[in-house]
């Protein structure tokens, strides 16, 4: 029968708790995680594979990229990116166990994501920026082959605010086809019944089959940032 173990990292210790809990991210803005970034690069995880550490207890999932991108590197990471980078996370599943690090992300094999790392030699719990907030899945238009990056919560980035540098997004979303965004089907609980949250598409070319819209989301953005535009907006903070 295979164990749920949940974790949290404090002060560098390992406190075993019995329930989930919830881990302190401080919240980063967009110049923030470009200016915490070692590397940044656009690259598909093509392996991702499960080890115990040195104390033969703490579960980590080494995550393999392929980099298709190398957008940024500082001079003292730019020999560690040399086609595929591996980054080691902390969580995962082997030997009957499962271990679950809060806010540390994970990540499909097969998918594209632009990263902000860091590759300092210092062990971390993510060595992503901003715990997760530096990890971004892109997605791509079934029709028009655009791509675009979304936020760990696969939320369409609108726009980055130029005061506050917070992004400006959309509720999250599945699909991208035509211009349309497909929203993430959510439901919620109660009791033993289930009733829908969001609806599954809003705006586009099937905007018409949907009768119900959540009113804080009702209206679909005429554009959502593609990645070329995000990387530009990369360009602009990065020290070359």
């Amino acid at each position: 029968m295979k164990k749920s173990v949940y974790f949290i990292l404090s002060l560098g210790l390992l406190i075993l708790t019995t329930t989930p809990c919830q881990a302190m991210v401080l919240h980063l803005s967009f110049d923030k995680i470009v200016e915490q970034a070692d590397v940044i690069f656009v690259g598909t995880v093509i392996d991702q594979q499960c080890r115990f550490g040195p104390d033969g207890k703490m579960i980590f999932t080494d995550v393999s990229f392929s980099v298709e991108r190398l957008i940024y590197a500082k001079q003292e990471s730019q020999d560690k990116v040399d086609g595929v980078v591996t980054l080691a996370f902390a969580g995962g599943a082997m030997g009957g166990q499962a271990v679950r690090v809060p806010d540390v992300p994970t990540f499909k094999t097969g998918t594209r994501y632009l990263i902000f790392t860091r590759m300092d030699g210092k062990p971390y719990a993510s060595p992503v920026v901003g715990s997760y907030q530096g990890v971004f899945p892109i997605m791509t238009d079934e029709v028009s082959g655009t791509s675009h990056p979304l936020t760990y919560r696969k939320r369409p980035i609108v726009e980055i605010e130029t005061e506050s540098q917070e992004f400006r997004v959309w509720a999250p979303i599945k699909k991208i086809r035509g211009g349309a965004l497909e929203k993430v089907f959510e439901t919620k609980q109660v009791g033993w019944k289930y009733h829908e949250v969001a609806p599954r598409m809003v705006g586009g070319p099937e905007k018409g089959k949907e009768a119900r819209v959540h009113p804080r989301e009702k209206e679909m953005p005429q554009r959502i940032m593609d990645l070329d535009e995000f990387i530009r907006e990369i360009d602009k903070r990065v020290t070359k």
